[in-house]
């Protein structure tokens, strides 16, 4: 088995607390196949057919939260991609399991690469409700060209640039002010030509908690577990972070209008 499929590595065993802590997780820089609970080399562009493209900003990058959203019955390839004039920051939000969230904003000439999901209907509407769809994050189109793949060998060809279009998800929130009208990157999420500083997510929740009133004694670990119990405190939170929210101008992506019901257990 080579490096990139190393399953203890990219699948591991988390904790709920780790879930946060560890955040956005490790992730494969080629393609994959998520398949049944194992991963595999991908080998057939032939399976991308009528799939949706969504590009994974964050979490849905790895393997270990594809397999917690979607089970190990599911099947997923992956490709890798590059995200133009953008950059991978911290949200102004606190997710339901207690950690910093990502979403992409502007950066002239930054360059990230991400990968693409590419998910069958049924997948799509399980994505759609673990990003809370019309509350916490948007469903967006990139615009040409904001998004380019990367080819990958395969039988019968090689994926190429041409499969269009490619969507992806927006934090309706903004993303977190850390000063002087700044974003910040994500370390964890390396990226050239990045114009911002970066913060680790201990680094984030720390900041959070400053701005928000939770600067004590408590671990973060102790701050997260917490967090996933207490539902008011975590709105509470996102309402003193709206005083700290940068949002968007010109970004490379149309917001897709819709409205999920029974949301409940993602916020």
């Amino acid at each position: 088995m080579s490096d990139w499929l190393n399953e203890t590595f990219y699948l591991p065993a988390q904790t709920e607390i780790d879930r946060a802590v560890d955040y956005p997780y490790d992730a494969p820089d080629t393609a994959f196949i998520f398949d049944n609970g194992r991963l595999r080399a991908f080998d057939d562009a032939a399976i991308l057919d009528d799939r949706t493209a969504v590009l994974s900003v964050g979490s849905n990058r790895a393997p270990v939260q594809l397999r917690r959203k979607f089970g190990d019955a599911a099947i997923i390839p992956v490709t890798p991609a590059v995200l133009h004039d953008c950059d991978i920051v911290h949200a102004a939000q606190l997710g339901y399991y207690g950690a910093v969230p990502c979403t992409a904003f502007p950066a002239a000439g930054c360059e990230v690469r991400l990968n693409v999901a590419w998910l069958d209907g049924a997948q799509l509407e399980i994505m759609h409700r673990t990003e809370a769809v019309g509350i916490a994050y948007d469903y967006i189109r990139f615009n040409g060209g904001a998004v380019t793949h990367l080819p990958v060998p395969a039988a019968g060809g090689e994926i190429i640039s041409g499969y269009q279009p490619v969507f992806g998800y927006a934090a309706r929130g903004g993303v977190l002010d850390i000063g002087a009208g700044q974003p910040a990157g994500l370390s964890r999420i390396s990226a050239k030509n990045r114009i911002f500083q970066t913060m680790s997510q201990a680094e984030a929740a720390k900041f959070v908690r400053q701005l928000t009133g939770h600067d004590d004694h408590r671990s973060l670990e102790h701050f997260v577990a917490d967090m996933q119990a207490d539902r008011a405190e975590r709105r509470l939170i996102l309402e003193r972070l709206s005083a700290h929210m940068l949002f968007a101008e010109a970004a490379p992506w149309q917001i897709i209008e819709m409205q999920l019901d029974d949301l409940e257990a993602y916020l």
